[in-house]
């Protein structure tokens, strides 16, 4: 298929940056696609060994606080305690990738399950009588576990929001925290809304839930609340990254797999889907334990290589700028160069690029054919005007002595030059449109022909002029037909056969032979005569080159002659060669072999 170009060519170097860049880009991109899943399995690895670790926390949790607090007798109050430690021990498992981890204890009361936000508080103060659980996840759906988050973010001075009446109050004024609620078993308050009284008469609503019932109302001197969603907390006092949005999702999808363990025993581990793990055990006393995370790998994976993407992207592109100049200076320079030479008129071939310095010798190269047919179609000019110049300067001398009055008989004598100059330059015409046809590449009517009888109907026109100068003719011809065309085969004969006789001497012998070769027809013409000076013998075929003085005008010739046989043999691809032997010249013509009987 024929390649098409733009019309708009480029500069070289941006045709070499396009690739090179792509290139790069490529190569950048498949390995940051192996970093990333490489870094994909560690999370998940990691994601396991948290899992592990959260599974025995829960076995430490259930021996040491569970069993100890139904020693004392505190019953429900136990639950609300271990599922604020199963909150707390999900808080920082799998924060860092922005995933979520959730987990369930099946005791005595039912089931301890970690919460998206809790808290606790006491009325008189820290560690200060009994302790209040603030359960907030039964009455808050996303946007307001968002919201929550985000008030505590924007409150906090740790790493969750602590509200202490006794380090708060700097002026008389009484502050608290109002919580109001509905009072349930075990001292748990199902929040309904928290308020903050501030020193400075101030009211700030911390959250607003849509759990429905009868409420009451405590003021607290201290509560602390948390969320899962809580982005970590620098040394410095300044938040951490966090995609609050996504970790809900996972935390979510995580609750889900446990709750289906809590509607249906036994059913919940095939629900673990991509990027969801799962793991449960229940113990000989019948206590189960389930673990569940969620985490959304790529966006984790980007997030916690986000480093090494920009600092490799910033060295791939320095190595391609330092490439691209390297590539510059070492391909597009020396092609720069070349292109200005050639614009000149000049090319170099010794530079640094083997393919351009076969470039430049091909140009060189194509400049001298240029040169040498540009000289060649100039000495043709000449030659034709110096032989047209000629015959018209004879015209006109006996043209104008027809005119004067001179006597009949010689003004019939000047006529008669006059018509020969005439039929000269009719000739030389014909010539030199024969040669410009052959030249250009005319088409060529191919059929079969009896070669040999044409060399003989050709010599046999010639006949008086062999009779006139006494030559002896000798034959060798094979009998045969060749595929050719008729007309330019008999110009390739009657124009060596008008060569041979006019350079042969009175009384001389000239040969003509046919023969063929395996893939050639061969026509040689071998006339006795002077021989040709080596130097002379490839310029014989130039329009109008004579050698010596034997061949001139007086001899009848055009001096066209050999330069027609040339062009004819050239259209049916074959070749011409003249040899010197002792006492004569030997033309020969071999034509390729096409079809022959």
């Amino acid at each position: 298929m024929k390649k098409t170009y733009q019309k708009n060519p480029q500069r070289l170097r941006i045709r070499i940056l396009r690739p090179l860049t792509i290139t790069f880009l490529i190569l950048w991109m498949g390995t940051m696609m192996l970093i990333t899943n490489n870094r994909v399995d560690e999370i998940a690895t990691r994601v396991r060994m948290n899992m592990g670790s959260a599974q025995s926390r829960m076995d430490e949790f259930y021996n040491e606080f569970y069993e100890r607090n139904l020693e004392k007798k505190l019953g429900v109050e136990a639950k609300h305690i271990m599922s604020h430690f199963l909150s707390s021990l999900s808080l920082g498992q799998v924060n860092e990738m922005d995933g979520g981890m959730s987990l369930v204890m099946r005791v005595e009361e039912g089931y301890a399950e970690s919460q998206l936000s809790w808290g606790w508080g006491y009325i008189k103060g820290p560690e200060v009588g009994q302790r209040w659980t603030l359960t907030l996840d039964e009455g808050l759906d996303d946007q307001g576990q968002l919201d929550l988050a985000q008030w505590i973010t924007h409150n906090r001075e740790g790493w969750d929001y602590t509200f202490n009446s006794e380090t708060s109050s700097a002026q008389e004024e009484e502050v608290f925290a109002r919580v109001t609620g509905i009072e349930r078993p075990g001292y748990d308050i199902l929040v309904q809304r928290i308020e903050i009284f501030s020193n400075e008469g101030t009211v700030e609503t911390m959250v607003e839930t849509e759990a429905e019932g009868p409420g009451e109302t405590w003021d607290f001197a201290y509560i602390k609340v948390q969320s899962v969603l809580l982005p970590s907390y620098g040394s410095n006092g300044k938040n951490g990254p966090i995609n609050m949005e996504r970790r809900l999702s996972s935390f979510r999808k995580a609750q889900d797999i446990l709750h289906k363990e809590m509607e249906s025993p036994g059913q919940w581990v095939r629900e673990g889907g991509r990027g969801t793990f799962v793991s449960g055990i229940t113990d000989d006393q019948g206590v189960f334990r389930g673990v569940s995370a969620h985490v959304d790998f790529l966006p984790a994976a980007l997030q916690e290589e986000r480093g090494l993407y920009l600092s490799s992207a910033a060295l791939t592109i320095f190595v391609l700028v330092i490439l691209s100049a390297k590539l510059s200076k070492e391909v597009s320079l020396p092609v720069e160069e070349l292109s200005k030479n050639v614009k000149e008129g000049r090319s170099l071939a010794e530079g640094p690029i083997e393919e351009l310095n076969t470039l430049g010798v091909a140009f060189e190269q194509a400049k001298k054919r240029v040169e040498e047919e540009l000289e060649r179609e100039r000495s043709f000019t000449r030659s034709a005007a110096h032989e047209l110049k000629t015959p018209l300067a004879i015209l006109r001398a006996h043209a104008e002595s027809a005119k004067e009055n001179i006597a009949p008989l010689k003004r019939e004598g000047y006529l008669d030059v006059v018509l020969e100059e005439c039929d000269n330059m009719a000739n030389l015409v014909g010539s030199l449109l024969d040669l410009s046809r052959l030249e250009s590449g005319l088409s060529l009517s191919l059929e079969e022909v009896n070669l040999a009888a044409l060399i003989r109907e050709v010599w046999f026109s010639l006949n008086l002029h062999v009779e006139k100068k006494n030559i002896k003719l000798q034959w060798d011809l094979e009998e045969g037909y060749f595929r050719g065309d008729p007309k330019n085969l008999h110009k390739i004969v009657s124009n060596l056969a008008s060569n041979a006789i006019a350079h042969t001497p009175q009384g001389g012998t000239i040969k003509v032979s046919l023969y063929s070769t395996k893939d050639q027809v061969i026509i040689a013409v071998d006339n006795e005569g002077m021989n040709i000076a080596e130097e002379y013998l490839e310029k014989i075929w130039t329009p109008f080159y004579r050698v010596d003085a034997s061949r001139n005008r007086e001899d009848g010739g055009t001096g066209l002659g050999l330069a027609i046989v040339r062009a004819a043999v050239q259209a049916q691809e074959g070749t011409c060669s003249v040899t010197n032997r002792e006492g004569g010249v030997c033309f020969q013509i071999a034509l390729p072999k096409s079809i022959r009987s």
